[in-house]
């Protein structure tokens, strides 16, 4: 059998050739159209089962955040109540889940968390500064409960609910688009605020469940 000469190349079996000066030499396959179909069907149904779950996660969060939003507002009027040894109220204005607002005010008299003008005199404002929370359409969560106007007033004392509010519920609900979770602001008589979940179904991981109702 003749041999080879310098630049010649012998193909082989099984995908190999060999060439003259530099030996064996893998030949390059590729995939075929099965194999990048099968790839194509893992990918998508891991895609169909992660976009769900993330969905889920990110509406948890939200929810979350809107309830410690709310904490922190109503806390921090508290605070100011303690700090200035002045009354604080604090309003809710209720249009839907979507569409709410919460401000706070020096004195007994709600103010108004839909006005604009600083000027007014019903603005909702502590020393100068616009105090506002407003609820966004952005979200993937919801306030669910109450679905009227809420007017609570802080007693400069110690920070709690004037003999007026006690007795009255002023929890708050708040719960996601998709309705797997939901947590409950619990504004109690000593004027501790707290965050619980008041459905054992809809329990967000962290929270205790509420008490009472």
């Amino acid at each position: 059998m003749e041999l080879p000469r310098d630049g010649d190349e012998m193909f082989t079996h099984k995908g190999f050739y060999m060439d003259a000066k530099q030996g064996f030499i893998t030949t390059s396959r590729g995939f075929t159209v099965l194999e990048l179909m099968i790839v194509l069907v893992i990918v998508a149904i891991g895609v169909a089962i992660a976009v769900p779950s993330y969905q889920d996660v990110v509406q948890r969060r939200e929810t979350t955040a809107q309830a410690e939003g709310l904490v922190a507002f109503v806390s921090f009027a508290q605070g100011e109540a303690i700090k200035y040894n002045r009354l604080i109220s604090v309003h809710l204005t209720y249009t839907d889940a979507k569409n709410w607002c919460i401000g706070a005010n020096e004195g007994n008299a709600p103010c108004d968390c839909t006005e604009t003008n600083i000027a007014a005199t019903d603005f909702c404002s502590l020393n100068g500064v616009e105090k506002i929370m407003r609820s966004s359409e952005k979200t993937r969560s919801g306030m669910t409960s109450p679905s009227t106007d809420r007017t609570l007033v802080f007693d400069p004392v110690r920070g709690t609910m004037t003999a007026a509010d006690l007795g009255t519920s002023h929890n708050v609900i708040v719960g996601s688009d998709n309705d797997n979770w939901s947590l409950r602001m619990d504004i109690e008589a000593t004027g501790r605020v707290l965050i619980c979940s008041p459905d054992p179904d809809k329990a967000v991981p962290g929270y205790k469940a509420c008490t009472g109702i």
